[in-house]
């Protein structure tokens, strides 16, 4: 019997983990299109995800005075200090570009409360993890993903989870 229970005990604990994380979805009607300094972009909300899931896309038609003229921000995603928090989802862009990840304090100085990530998309679907350590709260917070404005091109993203670990 006390192999048993060891082995029940092992597998409890090593299963609080899962418990103890947190995770949410970002329905993709949730981003928000910030465009600045003159460049151009719409978003749309479909089912053209991977398996028919809704997505987000933002279609970039001309380019803006500065780099991040274009972001996609999920709003009421909170961060809390010391805390490490990944973020999953599906992405491709049109052409292949470059993008950038990252969490936001969006109360008096709206500033980074991690280190972002860039990551290259290419144009088919693709599963995305990025990890962030934060430093400062976030609470109100978002999830920014911004470089969108380098060059003119379609990015579309689905599927996004946020899990604290």
């Amino acid at each position: 019997m006390k192999p048993f229970a060891a082995t029940f005990l092992i597998l409890f604990l090593g299963s609080m983990r899962f418990l103890n994380a947190q995770q949410s979805s970002i329905d993709p009607n949730r981003f928000q299109l910030e465009v600045i300094d003159g460049a151009e972009a719409s978003t749309t909300v479909n089912n053209d995800g991977p398996n028919s899931q809704p997505a987000v896309t933002a279609v970039v038609t001309k380019t803006g005075l500065e780099f991040w003229s274009v972001e996609l921000r999920a709003p009421d995603v909170n961060f809390e200090p010391g805390k490490t928090y990944e973020i999953k989802f599906q992405a491709k862009s049109v052409p292949s570009r470059y993008i950038y990840v990252v969490p936001e304090r969006v109360n008096g100085n709206q500033a980074s409360v991690a280190e972002g990530t860039m990551l290259h998309l290419s144009d088919q679907w693709t599963d995305c993890t990025v990890v962030f350590n934060t430093t400062e709260p976030a609470n109100p917070g978002r999830l920014t993903i911004s470089s969108l404005s380098a060059m003119p091109a379609s990015f579309s993203f689905s599927n996004v989870q946020v899990t604290e670990k």
